[in-house]
């Protein structure tokens, strides 16, 4: 593996531990980082061995601060400010080859950290400096740039043959590619020809025959007008010759070497051609006349490379032995020697602005020169192997080809941007198309791929053997048979996308249909329950009004049955005292006899009740347990309920109502059974009391039995107004009787009226929820058929489009089948036609030859009338002036016979040069298309 010379030993091989407190890296607040305190103590531990003043290798001195800012043999090393751009860092972090030092590990991270930090604090060379104004690179684009793109549109091929000059099987490696700077047009060089493509369709526009044998060098001019193309036979013949893009004839031919033409260019004036090849030399000639204007000897070895800038000022030239200058375009002479590359120069480029050169070397390298003292401002490892060509773009982007396999796409300022897979052999050419959308790259088996910048997709192949009408025309059959069978596909889908459309705007037109349907239903549903609703809202009211009716009627009945019932109960009490009082005596001993046998079955009444309590609470415990079994039965069904979908909640409520309902009256059951144990102790306790009382009463009637009598009298006048006033409550209460039915009849008859009010606006709500979903469903519905609306429309344009694009390609590839077998027929008929306008030429001439003979005939008979008449004139003084009359018409009458003779003579020289033409074109189908 060869490595450019100038880093190829940086650093020496024997590393040493480097000690922390030597330097440091700075940063905010931090000391300076400086060459004398810092860095000197790096290089010295891992570069000196190699790099120091005695030793320098590939002319690098790192030993003291100016040697190290004055960089190597290929230029500075180190660009205050700019790590990107000093390469000194590129080789010791890895980011380039060759990797430094040398068969030994990378330099510690700290340390490439420390070096880092210097050169983008100005690279200061001790704590007294003070860091420069950031030095330009040179890599920026400078404008405005003169890019010679014509004003009107592109040159393109019109009408050029496509059969190829020789039939071959396969291709050679491809020795020549280029690119229009303006149009979508490649020129590729081939055996005798040159195929034209275009690199938007992949088609091939026409052939350029190149009877002087291979192009080695292609070039279209600054303008895109002109396609130069350099080459020959090796060992025996060279020349550049100028064709028109536009109809493929020859306008220049220069040169006339005894070997190839390797590299040549054209001045973007198309004034001058330089070429260059194994002799060594470069020459320029006039496009004028063909003449040699320069001829420099400067190389030592065959000239390989050769591009005027932009501007038309510098000439670059590069060859076989890393010999690298540029010239003077005017003057030929000497401008600048740019060394640095260690091996050929395979190719140069100019970026746009002319400020910046390109060279690609069998070193592996590209090196960028700036034009104003010749420094390389970037080196970058391309291709392992060797770069084999390297092309700008107008963006300032660059493409390379190379012998590790692959193209690269590199920014202005050397980073790789993409990467093509792999060729089967080495890349050696590579050009972008006109707006650097995509490159096509060719590589040594004869293979050309053209591939999409972007994603490196690749786009078609390309042929440099191109094929015969034969072969076209055949191809492009076959094509149309797959052509059709699309357009018939796609048309099939976009007729089947157009039916999912139609059928999809109907079912929007249904939806909406029913949408209206529907909402004209709900707001009559509605007008309906608003008008129920005011039916309920009087019904209540009547109810309201003849509950309040009844409970006034019901509150005076029950006042006269309080009245009638106290009434009677007074009556009772003094018919009971009237009885009592007479049979007080007798009584009272049968009363305390009642009140004993009362007493007595008092106790066992208690007795009972205590022996009744256990069961009663085992009962209350069994009632409680049930409870709590429906509590736990609520909660499940509860939750099973919120887990449960919308259309069964309805019936899981349903379940918790009739557990609810269930527990409700196992509750009233704990609750009566917890009451009973204690009403048994009240009762025990009653039963107690009464036994007391009783004894008490026994007591209390023998006082009694005194007053009796007086008060006998008093209870009969008492029971005679108490029997007037019950008399006249139960009159009162009969008639109250009549109105709280009255009034209980019309309430009922109101609750029924509201109630039928009301399932009626309950049914009608019903109504109401139904619609409202149904039009919740069709909104639905219809939000679901506007979103796929715009798929469906998608679809149908996509489809329509493909089977419309499938339909104009099948109708465009037969148009082109019609057009090349045309093509085919008219370049048969060529050689006829060519010899046809070749006889009707010769014809033509001999009969011009016959004209000018006969006005030489005429002329010589003039003058032998002219000599007679100067004789004449001698002889005949005295008729002089009749003499010289006549001499001055014979003079008019010969000299209009030399205008004639003259002209004669010109159209004869314009006839025979077209003659020339014609024979040219009739050898060159005779004997080029084999």
């Amino acid at each position: 593996m060869r490595y450019c010379l100038p880093f190829i030993l940086l650093f020496g091989l024997t590393t040493f531990a480097f000690a922390a407190d030597d330097a440091k890296p700075a940063g905010d607040g931090a000391e300076k980082i400086t060459f004398d305190d810092h860095v000197r103590a790096i290089f010295r531990e891992h570069c000196f061995t190699c790099h120091n003043q005695n030793d320098a290798k590939g002319g690098l001195n790192l030993e003291s601060y100016g040697a190290t800012m004055e960089g190597g043999a290929s230029g500075e090393v180190v660009i205050e400010q700019d790590l990107e751009s000093s390469r000194l860092f590129a080789l010791i972090s890895g980011a380039e080859t060759p990797k430094m030092p040398p068969g030994s590990d990378l330099i510690a991270k700290e340390k490439q950290d420390i070096i880092q930090k210097w050169i983008e604090m100005g690279a200061l060379e001790n704590s007294g400096s003070k860091a420069k104004k950031k030095k330009s690179s040179g890599l920026a684009m400078s404008g405005p740039v003169n890019t010679g793109k014509p004003e009107g549109p592109a040159a393109m091929p019109e009408s050029l043959w496509k059969q190829p000059v020789m039939k071959l099987d396969g291709s050679g490696a491809i020795t020549a590619m280029a690119h229009s700077p303006w149009a979508p047009l490649v020129a590729i060089a081939g055996q005798q020809q040159i195929a034209l493509y275009n690199t938007d369709t992949l088609k091939l526009l026409g052939v350029i025959p190149y009877p002087q044998g291979i192009p080695y060098i292609l070039r279209f001019s600054r303008n895109g007008e002109l396609l130069m193309a350099g080459g020959g036979r090796g060992g025996y013949s060279g020349s550049v010759t100028l064709f028109d893009v536009k109809t493929g004839k020859p306008i220049v031919t220069v040169g006339d070497e005894y070997d190839v033409v390797l590299a040549a260019d054209v001045t973007p004036d198309h004034s001058q051609i330089a070429l260059g090849g194994p002799q060594r030399l470069i020459r320029i000639y006039s496009t004028a006349d063909g003449s040699l204007l320069y001829e420099v000897k400067k190389h030592t070895d065959w000239v390989t490379a050769l591009a005027y800038s932009p501007d038309g000022v510098l000439l670059a030239s590069g060859d076989r032995s890393n010999g690298l200058f540029v010239w003077e375009a005017d003057t030929a002479r000497e401008y600048l020697n740019l060394q640095g590359h260690k091996a050929g120069i395979n190719a140069v480029s100019w970026r746009s602005d002319s400020n910046v050169l390109a060279s690609a070397g069998a070193d592996n390298d590209v090196k960028l020169w700036e034009m104003v003292e010749g420094k390389n401002i970037k080196s970058f490892g391309a291709h392992g192997g060797g770069a084999e060509w390297i092309s700008y773009t107008h963006d300032g982007r660059m493409v390379t080809a190379g012998r590790d396999n692959v193209a690269k796409v590199w920014s202005a300022d050397g980073k790789e941007l993409k990467k093509t897979p792999g060729f089967a052999d080495m890349t050696l050419r590579s050009v972008f198309n006109h707006d650097g959308t995509k490159i096509v790259v060719g590589d040594w088996t004869g293979e050309i791929r053209v591939y999409n910048v972007e994603d490196m997709k690749e786009l078609g192949k390309l042929r440099a053997v191109t094929p015969t009408y034969e072969q076209l025309i055949a191809s492009l059959q076959t094509e149309i048979g797959a052509f059709d069978k699309n357009a018939a596909d796609t048309g099939a889908a976009a007729a089947a996308a157009k039916q999912a459309w139609d059928n999809h705007l109907a079912a929007i037109e249904k939806t909406k249909q029913s949408s209206t349907s529907t909402q004209t239903a709900l707001e009559a549903a509605n007008a309906q329950a608003e008008a129920t609703k005011k039916i309920v809202a009087d019904a209540e009211a009547k109810l309201n009004q003849h509950k309040q009716e009844f409970a006034a009627t019901d509150a005076e009945t029950k006042k006269w049955a309080a009245e009638i019932a106290q009434a009677e109960q007074s009556l009772s009490q003094v018919s009971a005292k009237l009885a009592t009082y007479g049979k007080q005596i007798e009584e009272k001993s049968s009363v305390m006899v009642a009140l004993k046998g009362a007493q007595a079955e008092h106790q066992k009444q208690l007795d009972e009740l205590k022996s009744g309590t256990a069961p009663k609470e085992q009962a209350q415990q069994a009632a409680a347990k049930k409870v709590a079994d429906l509590d736990a039965k609520i909660a499940e069904a509860t939750k099973q309920k919120e887990e449960a979908a919308d259309d069964q909640k309805e019936s899981k409520q349903k379940e918790i109502d009739t557990l609810s309902q269930e527990r409700t009256a196992a509750q009233a059951e704990v609750d009566r059974l917890t009451a009973e144990p204690k009403q048994a102790v009240e009762a025990v306790a009653a039963k107690e009391a009464e036994l007391n009382k009783d004894a008490e009463m026994i007591a209390a009637a023998e006082a009694e039995m005194k007053t009796l009598e007086a008060e006998t009298a008093k209870a009969n006048q008492e029971k005679a107004s108490l029997e007037n006033a019950l008399a006249s409550a139960q009159e009162n209460k009969k008639t109250t009787d009549a109105q709280k039915a009255a009034a209980e009849q019309a309430m009922a008859a109101a609750q029924k009226s509201q109630q039928e009010a009301a399932k009626q606006l309950a049914d009608q709500q019903n109504q109401l929820k139904k619609y409202a979903d149904e039009m919740s469903k069709l909104a639905e519905q219809m939000k679901k058929l506007e979103e796929g609306k715009a798929n469906l429309e998608k679809d149908l344009n996509d489809k329509s489009a493909a089977a419309q694009a499938a339909a104009e390609k099948a109708t465009a590839a037969k148009q082109e089948l019609e057009s090349l077998k045309q093509e085919q027929a008219e370049f048969a008929a060529y050689p006829a036609k060519i010899q046809a306008e070749q006889q009707a030429m010769l014809t033509g001439l001999k009969t011009q030859e016959q004209l000018i003979a006969e006005a030489q005939a005429q002329q010589a008979e003039m003058e032998k009338q002219m000599e007679a008449k100067l004789a004449e004139i001698a002889k005949l003084k005295e008729a002089l002036d009749k003499a010289l009359a006549e001499k001055s018409a014979v003079y008019a009458k010969l000299s209009e016979q030399k205008k004639m003779v003259e002209q004669g003579t010109d159209e004869m020289g314009t006839a025979q040069a077209k003659l020339e033409e014609l024979k040219r074109q009739l050898e060159l189908l005779q004997n080029v298309y084999q």
